[in-house]
């Protein structure tokens, strides 16, 4: 089962009880995701979704509940929350929330750092673009309850994470590149995604048919999106950034939501942010070479 799991098979039945699912029969892992708990729960009446929530609040995950019914109503591609038998999209289970949702017949898409493919790319962007364009003027009630992964969540996490680094060098290199990034607040602003990996996407027959886990998205500048695109299908671990792969990338999305010159000239900054994240959230052993991505974006930036 997942890492972070606390609960078993044993719990599977007493959890679809609250629900008209059918009798349980069994579950599956999903070989793509990691945070919270998700397994492919199988009945007499069909194959749906378990999503339980290791360390999130109430709040967060009614968020997810009104976005995702919210996209819906859009005819966006994303699975359908199904009511309990007390008509609530959100139940609770050993002192923890969890929703039941639709399962999606596709594939997820191929891994870009291995092979990459523009036609699956134009596809996972494009729908991108489509959620900005759908949200730019959605607030939901509950936005306050998201972490916003700004400068001063980065900052605060690597002193977290990393007290021993304090007052050494690579605490000073690190608030020195934090320090270094804007965010003109007249930049666009709308529902960002915040985790565009391969793995979030669902294809069938060429389309994306299914956007997957939200747990990270928040309101906050659109181009964070796009330097998520970018982190994730022009930053192959190996090769580091592709210039060429990251300017196709941002010509795409231009297609479907014309580009700001602030936003573009800040892409770099966003991108540099998420990898800076990256850093205060890993494990020490991982600092050398996320600086030397830094390093890199500092002296290769030329996709615009």
């Amino acid at each position: 089962m997942l890492v972070k799991q606390s609960i078993s098979e044993k719990d599977l039945p007493e959890i679809l009880a609250s629900y008209d699912l059918g009798e349980y029969r069994g579950f599956k892992t999903f070989a793509n995701g990691a945070g919270q708990t998700t397994l492919l729960l199988e009945t007499d009446k069909g194959e749906f979704v378990l999503r339980y929530y290791e360390n999130r609040t109430d709040k967060h995950v009614d968020f997810e509940i009104r976005l995702f019914n919210f996209l819906r109503s859009k005819n966006y591609p994303v699975p359908s929350v199904i009511k309990n038998r007390s008509g609530e999209f959100a139940s609770r289970y050993k002192d923890k929330p969890y929703i039941i949702i639709e399962f999606i017949e596709g594939e997820h898409g191929k891994n870009p750092n291995d092979f990459f493919d523009a036609k699956q790319a134009a596809e996972v962007v494009k729908v991108v673009a489509q959620l900005h364009n759908l949200t730019k003027e959605y607030q939901p009630d509950y936005f306050s309850n998201r972490e916003a992964f700004d400068v001063q969540y980065c900052w605060r996490e690597f002193q977290k994470k990393h007290p021993h680094f304090i007052e050494t060098e690579k605490s000073k290199w690190f608030k020195t590149e934090l320090d270094k990034l804007e965010f003109p607040a007249d930049m666009p602003k709308g529902l960002c995604h915040a985790d565009l990996n391969y793995g979030n996407f669902l294809f069938k027959n060429g389309k994306v048919v299914a956007v997957l886990d939200f747990d990270m998205s928040f309101r906050t500048f659109l181009i964070y999106d796009i330097a998520s695109l970018i982190y994730w299908w022009a930053c192959p671990p190996q090769n580091g950034f592709n210039a060429e792969i990251a300017a196709q990338l941002v010509q795409e999305y231009s297609k479907w939501r014309e580009l700001s010159e602030a936003e573009r000239v800040h892409i770099l900054d966003a991108l540099k942010l998420i990898t800076l994240l990256g850093i205060s959230w890993s494990d020490e052993a991982d600092f050398e070479q996320e600086k030397k991505k830094i390093e890199f974006l500092n002296s290769n930036w030329k996709i615009l």
